[in-house]
């Protein structure tokens, strides 16, 4: 048979339970603010890695198909086709919100010996967080929108 004894509380120990619940929601929101700087970092990765292999692959169609489209049934001109092969090579990105510059112009001017190119530019809007000033008025902007930029130059042979 088991006798429970009921201790009384030390009186040292009466604060502790909120020291260590203050000690964790400190550490637990110095550990989320990382998380969510590692995520959009890496976002901010994966979408220069994105444009910069949309160019890439602009850039070679444009090598094999210099002034006339491969699908001219599809495509009005060359310049449309590249355009096509540079967002559908953008997964998961909007790409209505890229710019897509094609050099030379007119395509009739990529002769061989050229350098051909295809720059993307591409604005990221990032989610706007505001931290406030601690001693004067006003907040500055942790995040500020970013704009990519991805080129792709390659000779004419």
């Amino acid at each position: 048979m088991r006798i429970l004894v009921l201790r009384q509380r030390d009186s040292r120990m009466v604060g502790q339970e909120g020291q260590a619940m203050t000690e964790f929601a400190l550490s637990m929101t110095l550990l989320v603010a990382l998380l969510v700087g590692i995520i959009a970092l890496a976002w901010v990765g994966f979408c220069y890695v994105s444009i910069t292999s949309a160019a890439r692959m602009g850039t070679r169609h444009m090598i094999t198909y210099p002034t006339s489209p491969q699908d001219p049934h599809r495509f009005a001109n060359v310049d449309a086709e590249i355009t096509y092969v540079v967002t559908s090579s953008m997964p998961m990105l909007d790409w209505r919100q890229a710019t897509i510059i094609i050099l030379p112009q007119p395509p009739a001017s990529r002769l061989s010996g050229t350098q051909v190119s295809v720059q993307i530019v591409y604005p990221m809007n990032t989610p706007t967080i505001r931290i406030p000033y601690g001693l004067r008025e006003g907040s500055f902007v942790l995040l500020p929108p970013i704009t990519l930029n991805a080129t792709s130059r390659m000779r004419l042979d």
